[in-house]
């Protein structure tokens, strides 16, 4: 881990005029992995990432989604539960910063995001893609997903500040194999807080399988999974490698949700050398 820097700051334009809050580091003639996070997270889910030496060799961005981090939260459910606009957003900072066949990189929720894009404007503008923790799926009842998270998730979408509150203090909990060191406990929790109860739900209530799409992915993928995941369970990633014409999947021992938080040094070195061959 390196000292932390605040990185570049741009806004950008996303579709149906919402703002998206956006941070990068590095060379802007390197190679650019575009980093989306997951559900009521925001860019510093990727710290770990941004922080290290990943930074002096590729363009890293990340982009706080819509309704998260410090990106605009409209709470009209239709802006969220339209694959449109999640694809259009991811494609809108692609243009505004110029990034050229960027590596997407998407953990937990932001493979729905990364199904979003790829089902809309297909692999022209796509170097890569790593799923770490990723779901491409969202079913009632739901598959592949943890009981835990389904009810600390419920609970965290809750307009009753109580339940909420609790709803979202087990969901942090269940994010990782081990527990998390106080501080980091609280960095995760005030970052959840920065997304609003209903939009959470909102997300929650949207049905997707993204399993054509990624049967018709012509790009090289690597599938990062821990292996105690109780989230995204890995019968998801498990999933993913058996679709992908061109898939790898790397499991993380004695590794929860957050293999690039809980095993950095391991992630960023995979990432590292797999975007590196793109």
């Amino acid at each position: 881990m390196i000292e932390h820097e605040a990185g570049r700051v741009h806004r950008v334009m996303g579709s149906g005029g919402v703002g998206l809050h956006v941070r990068e580091w590095g060379s802007e003639h390197a190679q650019p992995i575009l980093f989306i996070h997951g559900w009521s997270s925001c860019y510093l889910a990727w710290r770990s990432q941004f922080d290290s030496a990943l930074r002096e060799r590729f363009r890293l961005v990340c982009v706080d989604l819509r309704g998260h981090g410090f990106s605009d939260k409209p709470l009209d459910p239709a802006m969220y539960q339209t694959s449109a606009h999640w694809a259009d957003d991811i494609a809108a900072v692609m243009i505004a910063l110029g990034l050229r066949r960027p590596v997407l990189v998407g953990a937990s929720y932001g493979g729905y995001v990364i199904g979003d894009y790829l089902a809309r404007h297909g692999t022209k503008n796509v170097s890569a893609v790593n799923f770490v923790g990723a779901a491409v799926i969202s079913s009632n009842p739901p598959v592949n997903i943890g009981r835990r998270f389904i009810e600390g998730a419920l609970m965290a979408a809750s307009d009753d500040p109580a339940v909420m509150i609790e709803g979202a203090r087990s969901v942090i909990h269940a994010t990782t194999h081990r527990p998390l060191p106080p501080a980091d406990a609280e960095r995760a929790l005030v970052a959840f807080a920065l997304t609003p109860p209903a939009i959470r739900a909102f997300l929650l209530m949207r049905t997707l399988d993204f399993t054509r799409t990624l049967a018709e992915l012509d790009r090289p993928v690597l599938i990062t999974q821990g292996d105690e995941d109780a989230i995204v369970l890995p019968s998801m990633a498990e999933h993913i490698a058996a679709t992908v014409p061109e898939g790898r999947l790397s499991l993380y021992p004695e590794c929860g949700h957050t293999p690039q938080y809980e095993f950095a040094e391991r992630f960023n070195g995979e990432l590292a050398e797999f975007a590196g061959a793109v």
